[in-house]
């Protein structure tokens, strides 16, 4: 790690390639806790060759830490593996990097990217630039006086007052509602016999369909009284234990 570099003082022009990983990992580099930490690999141009860094932005302790391989500045034949050898390097720390291409944009789009990166102009409020404030006077406590308070008032609130007059006021009758009388259900005898009736009637005209179709009176001669009485007490009986299980 190099200490004595703390930004990465480069104009965006003379940037080459630019990658930044695409997530925070718990890093822990000597001198330093513990904390989460982006990674950024720059390869630019300077005037004995090309140059490549590797920049660890720690966010608990808000500053940049350097790392540059000997030899720093190569040949343009050996930029390309200087720059692979860069991208182990970073990658075995566990980070995964990204290129921004920032070779492939405009004069605009590679000045406004560089700059908003904290490679250039370091971290914003690092402790090389920032001024710690003296904490403000401390006043002395004040007392407090516990005041008597008042009698609390007799009278009832106005929905207290409410509540109590209607609670107190006789109920309401409807008249319309006293007038009208429940009309008890029919007994269970009448049920029957409205029932029997029912039934002699359905067996008659039964009777009087089959009597009226020639090849089945042909076939078979209508039952007599006996024969009348018997079903209908089978029937009856079948009915009864319909309306009992009701």
């Amino acid at each position: 790690m190099d200490k004595a570099l703390s930004t990465l003082d480069v104009p965006a022009a003379a940037v080459l390639h630019l990658f930044r990983s695409m997530r925070d990992v718990q890093l822990a580099l000597p001198g330093l806790p513990a904390q989460e930490a982006s990674a950024y690999l720059c390869q630019y141009t300077t005037l004995r060759g090309v140059g490549t860094a590797a920049a660890f932005h720690l966010h608990k302790s808000n500053q940049l830490a350097f790392y540059l391989e000997a030899p720093h500045e190569v040949t343009a034949d050996q930029a390309e593996a200087k720059l692979d050898q860069a991208l182990v390097f970073v990658e075995s720390m566990g980070f995964l990097l990204t290129d921004l291409d920032i070779q492939l944009l405009g004069d605009a789009d590679r000045e406004l990217l560089w700059s908003a990166l904290p490679l250039q102009h370091g971290v914003q409020g690092s402790a090389a630039g920032a001024q710690v404030e003296a904490p403000p006077a401390r006043q002395p406590p004040r007392r407090l006086t516990a005041k008597p308070a008042a009698p609390a008032a007799t009278t009832l609130p106005a929905t207290a007052a409410k509540a109590s007059a209607v609670t107190n006021a006789p109920p309401l009758t409807n008249p319309e509602r006293e007038t009208i009388r429940q009309v008890p259900p029919p007994a269970a005898d009448e049920q029957i016999q409205r029932a029997q009736a029912n039934v002699d009637e359905l067996l008659a005209a039964v009777e009087e369909l089959r009597t009226r179709r020639s090849g089945l009176h042909a076939r078979r001669s209508p039952p007599g009284p006996e024969e009348l009485q018997r079903r209908r007490l089978a029937l009856r009986e079948n009915l009864g234990r319909v309306l009992s299980a009701l």
